[in-house]
């Protein structure tokens, strides 16, 4: 039996988003009981820092800034070299994207959005090589 590699290589972190129905039950849930640090939080959404990522909670039905594809989507931080691979394969592909969109400071890193064939958003970006960014 072959042994799967839990994190890809290339690919050190994944940031999940979740639709929440009730911000202080979630963050109850996942600050309070799991203790998972609490970095910001708005009227729409909280993020919770994670060693390796983090963690996003979004209310139902918001008008947050990730409106194009829906507010639920993963976030992929790689290396600049496995984005540039990334950007190669899908900009030309039958699946949709948007970017790649080249932040500068405060805000440095790139990033690039995919549709998956049910929708789905992904997110590949390199902003988390240069530390934590400002939210």
């Amino acid at each position: 039996m072959s042994q799967v590699n839990p994190i890809p290589d290339g690919y050190p972190q994944i940031t999940p988003y979740l639709i929440i129905d009730g911000a202080d039950r979630a963050i109850d849930f996942y600050h309070n009981k799991l203790g998972i640090p609490l970095d910001k939080r708005d009227h729409e959404r909280a993020y919770l820092q994670c060693d390796r990522g983090h963690l996003v909670l979004q209310i139902a039905n918001s008008t947050g800034r990730h409106q194009a594809g829906g507010p639920m989507h993963f976030a992929f931080t790689v290396t600049e070299e496995t984005f540039d691979e990334v950007v190669k394969k899908f900009v030309t592909s039958e699946y949709r994207t948007r970017g790649p969109i080249d932040r500068q400071e405060p805000f440095k890193g790139r990033a690039l959005f995919i549709f998956d064939p049910d929708g789905n958003e992904t997110e590949v970006n390199t902003r988390y090589l240069y530390a934590a960014p400002l939210r």
